[in-house]
């Protein structure tokens, strides 16, 4: 394997004192060692050179990309500087040393490659690809699925010992780090070749992985863990990236869980397509098995600089046992029945949760109510999304919204059948509208407040602030417009019906 001087000089500077000089190549086109022969006059490109100052030409020919490793120093020097990259060791060392040192160095890195061959003729997981190249780079590597949920890691003792949770499989790149991250720049999720991230903990260089129709489908995240990054490492983690996304295309299975299965049958669901038998296995058996909810979840502004993958992640982490994934243009989420409190689909506490985090990723979302049946889930998803054009019409200051809340709204609305509210209007009720026009005094209101306080003229006359035979007279003359029983409690309903309807339609030319 060839290497570069970058990495030549950091491995060397583990065991002696080492300075370089010159322009530093940073392709990995480096040849393996060799010992300078005296009398040689040319220095070839591409090449590794061990000498010792004394016995270096006056003026040699210098290709192209040669680095000298030069042991002890002298006048000369200064010209193999110019043309070379020197990376000089001053104090005497033994030649031989030296040599089996480099050597070393370079066989680390062929071992790798072999190991990662080896491991292909027997059908590798990711955790064996990350063991085997751990040596090579002597930081955490950690592989996330495109869920950003950690599916293999190696780790160092310390870090190890620091958190527990890096040992198992399927946990989440935490939000709070992904977050800061956010705010100093915008990820995304197509870019090729390895590129740095900024986080609190310190830089860290990440590989998008692809499979063969160039789909994401996670991130190989290697941490600086203290040691900066050497120019070229970015070349072995895009390497190390091709080797895992070989192994995924051998084995898709390797960067999905039960969860990304579960995910699949409820878009066919969504989409209305027929479940296959294990698909249907898989959802009789799975851990739902009570009531659920169906979140939807919009972006507030018309691009986000959250990846939905990641939005869906975190989701996950903050509601257990739950699935979230793209539908269409929003998210759909799915809760276990076990985050019902009472009359009120979410708990305080989770509800507070959930605002906080709508509030940070600048989203909103609808809650439908409980439901049972996992084939019924189009049905409640419509619901969460009535919820939001519902409460972004009465509430637009909030950013969680519950059907419950809205479900009157919605079924007055859903209950016309495409006629207009005119349509439905009984005997007389025009003769209001036109008298509300023309006076101070609205029959509407005091219709609207007489029947919501069941026809009790004491309740509805304290709420309008009038006498109650003032209310009496009044209501006679609404009577006589409308030639209705209002002890009927069909037309009674029917004007109840009439007159929430006029008030969304109230709201909505208010908007």
């Amino acid at each position: 394997m060839e290497l570069n001087s970058y990495i030549l000089f950091e491995r060397l500077k583990r065991r002696y004192a080492v300075t370089m000089y010159g322009e530093a190549g940073k392709k990995l086109n480096l040849l393996p060692p060799e010992l300078y022969i005296d009398n040689t006059l040319r220095f070839h490109s591409n090449h590794v050179y061990l000498a010792t100052a004394e016995h270096l030409p006056q003026r040699p020919v210098i290709e192209k990309n040669v680095v000298l490793i030069c042991i002890g120093e002298n006048s000369r020097l200064s010209y193999y500087k110019e043309h070379a990259t020197v990376i000089l060791l001053k104090k005497k060392v033994d030649f031989f040393e030296v040599y089996k040192s480099l050597r070393e160095i370079y066989d680390s890195f062929y071992v790798w490659e072999s190991r990662l061959l080896a491991l292909f003729l027997k059908s590798p997981t990711i955790q064996d690809i990350l063991q085997c190249s751990y040596p090579v780079f002597e930081r955490p590597i950690l592989v996330l699925n495109s869920s950003f949920q950690y599916v293999a890691s190696v780790l160092t003792e310390e870090k190890r010992w620091k958190n527990d949770r890096w040992n198992h499989p399927y946990t989440k790149l935490e939000p709070e780090a992904f977050l800061t991250f956010l705010k100093q720049e915008e990820p995304s999720m197509d870019t090729h070749g390895p590129f740095p991230m900024e986080l609190d903990e310190g830089t860290v260089l990440c590989v998008n992985l692809f499979d063969s129709s160039d789909e994401y489908i996670g991130c190989l995240y290697i941490e600086e863990a203290g040691r900066p990054f050497v120019s070229g490492e970015e070349k072995l983690a895009e390497q190390l990236a091709g080797m895992i996304e070989k192994a995924v295309e051998l084995s898709p299975s390797l960067l999905n869980n039960e969860r990304g299965s579960l995910k699949k049958i409820l878009q066919n669901l969504m989409d209305e397509m027929p479940l296959g038998p294990n698909q249907k296995l898989l959802l009789k058996s799975s851990r739902y098995r009570q009531n659920y909810l169906c979140l939807s979840i919009h972006c507030l502004k018309q691009f986000s600089a959250l990846p939905v993958s990641y939005i869906c992640s975190v989701m996950e982490s903050l509601f257990p046992d739950s699935t979230f994934f793209e539908q269409n243009t929003t998210i759909l989420g799915l809760i276990p029945a076990g985050h019902l409190n009472g009359d009120s689909p979410l708990s305080p506490e989770t509800a507070g949760k959930l605002s906080s985090l709508m509030e940070e990723m600048q989203l909103c979302a609808g809650v439908s109510n409980p439901f049972p049946d996992l084939y019924m889930l189009r049905t409640y998803y419509f619901q969460a999304e009535a919820a939001i054009e519902n409460g972004q019409l009465y509430a637009p200051g909030q950013n969680v919204y519950v059907f419950s809340d809205y479900a009157l709204s919605e079924m007055v609305v859903n209950s016309f059948g495409g006629f207009p509210v005119e349509a439905y209007f009984p005997t007389g009720f025009r003769k209001l509208l036109e008298h509300d026009r023309e006076s101070e005094v609205s029959y509407l209101e005091t219709l609207s407040l007489f029947l919501d306080e069941n026809m009790s003229y004491a309740k509805a006359s304290r709420r309008l602030f009038i006498h109650r035979s003032t209310l009496i007279e009044r209501m006679n003359r609404i009577q006589q417009e409308l030639s209705l029983n209002l002890e009927d409690p069909d037309k009674r309903l029917q004007l109840l019906i009439i007159l929430k309807a006029l008030q969304i339609e109230s709201k909505v030319h208010q908007q």
